[in-house]
């Protein structure tokens, strides 16, 4: 999963708005009020908004804070966002002079306007400095409450479609914006009634449409809708009927074929109708070196036939390392921006010594991208910005991404983030939101590595690229035909492979895991889940996805050496954190580093960890109960009093513990076929 989706709603939230007489005296306007907020038809969601009268400077300013709750969840895991905006405006031009705004996940995102004598000076967490923009006359400056312009050019005027310069408050840059009247209608609302005035926004530097139901009276705005996010005007009884909104019903698109090997597919075919936004997307940016696309995109709806071709570069002519880049448009994939931190000191050293022995920018960049896939856990939420990632060591595909690009940009090696959809087998077969990385290789071009995916050198046939900042919308997408790259994998199974092959019952779940033979390799199908393909066995007989490193399985014989029970093992991690308040005088000393609160982020859970009565223990919140860990193995590692589960503590290069892991052990008895 990857930002784009959480801004374009925070870009939503931040521009709504309360609804008050044309001309009304500030002093007048309501104290607080309250917004609804929709995805895909779910109430998921609120805003609360104060406003109050500050005197500044000797003037008196109205302030406007805003704060934005959205409960949602992707692949099971919990992502919470909450978005801040707080304002200050001069009451009779309605013009905003501050702005400052904050959106929240597990990372944080801040900037901030000021407005003063005809330039805005812009700051964010990301640009450092100061940025200084000067505004011409013609340049509109939104606030958070209002649109003065739309109702004297339109409700007033005559104007049917006009075109604006808008200066975005967020990104700190002049963007065109194009209004069109689409008509009117009467709205209910918070037990109110209103009539409206309905206009379609279309943003021309991020190809993202909006549209906007205004108060025919006073131009304040009472509802938007921006794909599928709905925000309204409310009551407070909202708040108690929110739930959390599934995404996987909105980000993904079924085909209905399982294919379990997903890094051996080398061709698709794939007929799609897919909305997007956040950058301008023509028929030319779809086609490149191994992605053909035939068909039209109109206002960022993409309607036709993608062939993609597997992307398998071998370092042929790669560039020395460093490279000496000398290109203006390059120089702009090696600077910081926003999530990707660059600069910053602690990636620019763990990168340079990943990439200390590589003879040339390939070797690197391989390099870089395979320890990002090997250190770094799948999770949701992630780590969202690349510092953060690095730090909780956990992440979706877009937190592996962005530490990725800020890695390479870290050394000198020019790289981007590449985004769309990825074939994956989960839910029967289906595209989904992914995002990946390019490199810049020379003569070579732009070559892609999927981390996230342990694709290291290479990307799969199953990745749709549509741009670097776009979004994934899809309305439907059909599976027309695909080769595996090793054609000639013999489809009968392979006699030592054989015993593996069967069902195997989770009791505690009451469901059935499969070993199954699929194109060329041992699978398992996850039952409401995903057929992974799995490596061969290892020395020790355990057999891992190809995709993944957090499972594992591995086979118990019975008296007679036939395989009776499976073990599935799964790495459950959770981040430190904090300290516990009161740790008793007795604790042994290698036993107090350990102590303190962990974070189980997909179920949004603290585990506790505490000594007591000579025992190490966690509080398991899921279970309800305290599990003492009485003993520690070979392998450091803590056994559970039920000697079913093993904990593990991880530390970082200053010896502080940072991560706790669970080593959770499921058994499950082979079925018998009659």
């Amino acid at each position: 999963m990857k930002t784009i989706f959480k801004l374009s709603l925070a870009l939503a939230m931040s521009a709504f708005l309360w609804t008050t007489a044309a001309g009304q005296s500030f002093k007048d306007l309501p104290k607080s009020w309250t917004h609804a907020v929709e995805i895909g038809g779910v109430l998921c969601g609120f805003s609360e908004s104060e406003m109050t009268i500050i005197e500044r400077d000797g003037k008196e300013l109205l302030c406007l804070n805003e704060e934005a709750l959205v409960k949602q969840s992707a692949l099971g895991g919990k992502v919470d966002l909450i978005i801040t905006n707080n304002a200050l405006i001069e009451p009779t031009t309605q013009l905003p002079v501050f702005v400052e705004q904050r959106f929240k996940t597990t990372a944080e995102m801040y900037s901030s306007v000021k407005f003063s004598s005809g330039t805005a000076y812009f700051t964010s967490v990301e640009g450092g400095e100061v940025k200084q923009i000067q505004l011409t006359d013609d340049v509109i400056l939104e606030n958070t409450f209002s649109y003065p312009h739309l109702m004297k050019d339109f409700i007033l005027g005559d104007e049917k479609e006009k075109i604006y310069r808008v200066f975005d408050n967020q990104k700190g840059e002049i963007v065109t914006k194009n209004y069109t009247q689409l008509g009117e209608e009467k709205l209910e609302l918070a037990g109110a009634n209103f009539n409206t005035i309905i206009f379609e926004e279309l943003n021309q530097n991020s190809g993202i449409t909006t549209k906007l139901w205004l108060n025919k009276e006073n131009s304040f705005l009472l509802k938007i809708n921006i794909s599928n996010r709905v925000i309204y005007l409310a009551d407070k009884s909202v708040k108690k009927r929110i739930q959390v909104v599934n995404l996987d019903n909105i980000l993904f698109a079924r085909v209905n074929k399982i294919i379990s090997n997903v890094h051996d597919i080398s061709y698709m075919k794939v007929e799609a109708t897919i909305s997007s936004g956040g950058e301008w997307i023509t028929t030319e940016s779809l086609n490149f070196p191994e992605q053909k696309f035939v068909g039209t995109v109109t206002a960022n709806l993409i309607e036709g036939v993608f062939e993609i071709e597997k992307q398998d570069y071998k370092g042929d002519n790669a560039p020395a390392f460093p490279q000496e880049i000398e290109s203006e448009e390059l120089k702009k994939y090696l600077e910081p921006e926003s999530l990707i931190e660059s600069d910053h000191p602690v990636l620019i050293n763990e990168a340079q010594q990943i990439t200390m022995e590589s003879k040339d920018s390939w070797e690197a960049a391989v390099s870089l991208s395979k320890w990002v896939g090997e250190n770094i856990r799948g999770a949701i939420p992630g780590g969202t910005s690349a510092i953060n990632t690095y730090n909780i060591r956990e992440g979706e595909c877009g937190s592996h991404s962005r530490l990725l690009t800020a890695f390479c940009r870290a050394v000198g090696i020019p790289a981007r983030l590449s985004i769309g959809c990825m074939y994956i087998s989960y839910m029967g077969g289906c595209f989904y939101q992914h995002a990946w990385t390019e490199v810049y290789m020379g003569e070579a071009g732009w070559i892609a590595v999927d981390a996230t995916a342990h694709e290291f050198s290479f990307v799969d046939a199953g990745h749709i690229r549509l741009g670097e900042k776009t979004s994934f919308n899809p309305k439907e997408m059909k599976l027309l035909k695909y080769r595996m790259g090793n054609e000639s994998a013999v489809t009968d199974v392979p006699d030592e492979l054989k015993k593996y092959i069967g069902k195997y019952k989770h009791k505690q779940r009451n469901n059935i895991f499969e070993i199954l033979y699929q194109e060329g390799s041992l699978a398992v199908n996850i039952p409401g889940a995903q057929v992974l393909a799995l490596h061969p066995p290892d020395e020790n007989g355990i057999l891992y996805p190809i995709m993944t490193r957090q499972l594992n399985f591995s086979f118990i014989n019975n008296i007679y050496g036939n395989i009776s029970q499976m073990k599935l093992q799964q790495e459950v991690p959770l981040s430190r954190r904090s300290d516990l308040e009161i740790v008793e005088e007795n604790v042994p000393a290698d036993i107090q580093p350990l102590l303190g609160n962990y974070w189980l982020a997909p179920v949004q859970a603290e585990f506790k960890v505490f000594y007591e009565n000579g025992t190490l223990a966690i509080n398991d919140p899921m279970a309800k109960k305290a599990i003492k860990l009485p003993e520690q193995n070979a392998n450091g590692l803590w056994k559970d009093e039920f000697n079913k589960n093993v904990i593990g503590f991880e530390k970082n290069a200053e010896g502080e513990v940072t991560r706790m892991v669970i080593y959770s052990n499921v058994y499950m008895q082979k079925q018998v076929e009659l």
